[in-house]
């Protein structure tokens, strides 16, 4: 009974600290901001420690004690990582920094080269690939019902989008004789469609981040009608 009345109390009142921002920066805004640092700062350590420390480290060492030294393949898969780890306390003091550039720069660089190749594979031959298919009507037609003059019109829109804004990005200048860069009013003209289109892309984006930002607004403030009323009938029912 009494963790179904703390639960709710706490999470209003939480929200009323977040929502006092309303009004400008204050200490009840600060301490919720904190709270919330804190408390998924410590959930992540958590999930680090029972999801990939613990199993990958903690556990083979315990298994295998001493072996886990002289296993060639428990030395690259548990002794390796340790040291890596450890290099990269060294990151905390400025005075010992420099030994905790090796892992960084092994974490950084995997990071990157699985973050192009996602994006060149998840991302940007999927989208050149779809581009191309909804220039073919036998794909498109029969989805969206579009026909005749209708169609013409979003196959151009969309052609002239996709190409401007991809033209937009080409960087080719011509050097006059001045050593001043320019580009040609052709490539400026289609830059400047490009650029038409990625500036209505962000504000659709925009939009919609705001669009939900109220929709999370309209619920929190929901929930708070209701926990007052839910209150004042627990308050007047036990009255």
């Amino acid at each position: 009974m009494l963790e179904g009345v703390i639960g709710p109390i706490l999470a209003a009142l939480l929200t009323i600290m977040m929502l006092s921002y309303i009004i400008g920066d204050n200490p009840f805004f600060r301490l919720a901001c904190y709270i919330f640092i804190g408390v998924a700062s410590g959930y992540a350590g958590a999930m680090a420690w029972h999801q990939v420390l613990w199993p990958g480290i903690g556990e083979p060492v315990l298994e295998h004690g001493l072996a886990t030294f002289t296993d060639p393949t428990l030395i690259v898969t548990v002794f390796v990582p340790l040291v890596l780890i450890l290099l990269m306390l060294f990151k905390l003091s400025a005075a010992t920094a420099p030994y905790g550039t090796l892992p960084l720069a092994l974490m950084v660089g995997i990071g990157a080269g699985v973050l192009v190749g996602g994006a060149i594979t998840g991302t940007l031959i999927p989208q050149s690939l779809a581009a191309m298919a909804t220039l073919d009507p036998r794909v498109t037609a029969p989805q969206t019902g579009e026909t005749g003059l209708e169609r013409v019109i979003n196959v151009i829109i969309l052609l002239a989008g996709t190409l401007s804004t991809l033209m937009y990005f080409r960087f080719t200048v011509t050097r006059a004789a001045s050593g001043e860069t320019r580009r040609s009013r052709m490539m400026s003209l289609i830059a400047g469609g490009g650029g038409f289109f990625i500036a209505l892309t962000f504000g659709v984006m925009y939009a919609g981040a705001v669009a939900a930002s109220v929709i999370v607004l309209s619920e929190r403030v929901q929930f708070l009608a209701e926990f007052f009323v839910n209150m004042l009938s627990r308050l007047t029912g036990a009255g």
